[in-house]
């Protein structure tokens, strides 16, 4: 079993939407993510789903390393609302190799901070 956390403060991510504006949330989210998102310019949001990517690559030991991309990890919701991950690409290849196989995600924010917790077995 392994853990990640991470938590990160909302003024960050809202610094690079000013700076970067759709080509930082167009790194950070795929267009899958965007859709399921309705509101993608949300920082609160922006930041619970930065603070689960990191929490993933942490919990996987690799880091945003290695050919693995934020677009390898996505933060999608069941019909209650529960977060959870979708894992392509390199990660993807990476849990497989570790077999690893189950995730379990959760994501808290308010206005000045976002935490994730991410546990991969």
């Amino acid at each position: 079993m392994r853990i990640g956390i991470d938590i990160v403060e909302t003024g960050r991510i809202a610094q690079a939407i000013e700076r970067s504006g759709e080509a930082f949330v167009g790194r950070l989210i795929s267009a899958q993510e965007m859709l399921e998102h309705t509101e993608p310019a949300n920082v609160e949001r922006l930041a619970g789903i930065w603070a689960a990517k990191e929490a993933a690559v942490k919990a996987l030991g690799t880091g945003f390393r290695g050919g693995i991309t934020f677009h390898d990890i996505k933060i999608l919701h069941d019909p209650l609302g529960k977060p959870y991950f979708e894992f392509s690409g390199e990660f993807d290849r990476v849990m497989r190799l570790e077999k690893l196989k189950t995730s379990i995600l959760t994501i808290s924010h308010c206005r000045s901070h976002a935490v994730a917790a991410a546990v991969l077995d």
